[in-house]
């Protein structure tokens, strides 16, 4: 597992580097380091990058930009974002391309270890699962029938590709439905949720628990959030259901969570 960290703070970077037991951690590979989001780029071009742990706020182009580049040049790295000023708006970019974390620095050098284990521990998961399908499982493929007629071909991972997407953009709606997303996708709402969960092991609506959860987490990490207003920008307005589902998925309330990650609500 390879590793690169991008942050404009060379101070930053030589503390994280000796601070860290990187290989208890699950970085077994090698570990570049970059001091601004060009760079990084340059090693993300040319080598092989599992995991980017990388600072939001850097002079030139920001963390935010450097995912949205190698989201656009269709890199599938893991990344961990490290930010002193938690917002809703960067949450909201970095859940939307895929961020698999969201520290707020100053952290302890255990916390950002035990972010990055567990983001090594999914990966080696992911990797696992692409061996089981390239050695012998079928690869998602096939005719769309249960797609409207003279709505053109897609093979299903353009399909989950494009669930994926129309959920992350709707995540706020409360009214978000397995079947109001089959009707945006032009399918069959049995079919979708057929070739969906053959993709991740989990059904539409199993997902789009997830994702809501995980934003929630990222949101109530700010010092100003309020629980009540981030279960509806997570499109839930019933608070105790938003406060059962959050505990199942995190096994503690909202408000503990936000006690330990964010500081005490206002």
């Amino acid at each position: 597992m390879n590793l690169l960290i991008v942050d404009d703070e060379v101070i930053t970077i030589k503390g994280m580097m000796n601070g860290i037991d990187w290989k208890a951690c699950g970085i077994d590979g090698k570990i570049w380091t970059a001091y601004s989001a060009e760079s990084a780029l340059k090693i993300l071009n040319t080598q092989e990058i599992h995991l980017m742990l990388c600072d939001i706020e850097m002079s030139g182009d920001n963390g935010i930009d450097l995912l949205r580049s190698i989201r656009g040049i269709n890199k599938e790295i893991a990344c961990i974002f490290l930010t002193c000023h938690a917002n809703f708006e960067y949450a909201q970019d970095a859940i939307s391309l895929g961020c698999s974390d969201y520290i707020l620095k100053p952290a302890p050098y255990e916390v950002i270890a035990e972010r990055v284990k567990k983001v090594c521990a999914g990966l080696q998961r992911r990797l696992r699962e692409q061996e089981l399908v390239k050695y012998g499982s079928r690869e998602l493929s096939g005719p769309e029938e249960g797609m409207e007629p003279g709505k053109g071909s897609r093979s299903a991972k353009e399909i989950v590709r494009q669930t994926e997407e129309y959920i992350q953009q709707h995540l706020s709606d409360s009214e978000l439905l397995v079947s109001g997303i089959a009707e945006e996708m032009f399918l069959n709402k049995d079919y979708l949720n057929r070739v969906f969960k053959k993709a991740h092991g989990i059904s539409i609506s199993q997902y789009l628990i997830q994702e809501r959860m995980r934003l929630a987490a990222l949101l109530l990490k700010e010092p100003k959030a309020n629980v009540n207003q981030v279960a509806e920008k997570v499109g839930y307005q019933n608070y105790p259901y938003f406060a059962s589902s959050f505990k199942r998925c995190y096994g503690c309330s909202p408000m503990q969570y936000k006690k330990e990650h964010g500081g005490d609500e206002e």
